[in-house]
C-alpha cells in the first residue's frame, strides 16, 4: 500500500533488505542524507563500508 502510494507521488522504493543491514544508511556511509535515484542508491549501498 505504501510503495503504490509513493510510486503515485513519482518516488521510487528500493528495497534494501532486512533492518539488519539497515547500517549501509546511516551517517558517513555512501547512501546517508544524499539524493539519488535508485540506480545510484543501489550502488552506495553496494559500496558501504562496514565498520565495527
Amino acid at each position: 500500500l505504501v510503495t503504490k502510494l509513493y510510486d503515485e507521488f513519482g518516488f521510487d522504493t528500493v528495497n534494501i533488505g532486512p533492518l539488519s543491514e539497515s547500517w549501509r544508511v546511516e551517517r558517513d556511509r555512501p547512501a546517508y542524507v544524499v539524493r539519488q535515484n535508485a540506480e545510484e542508491l543501489g550502488e552506495n549501498l553496494a559500496r558501504a563500508p562496514r565498520a565495527i
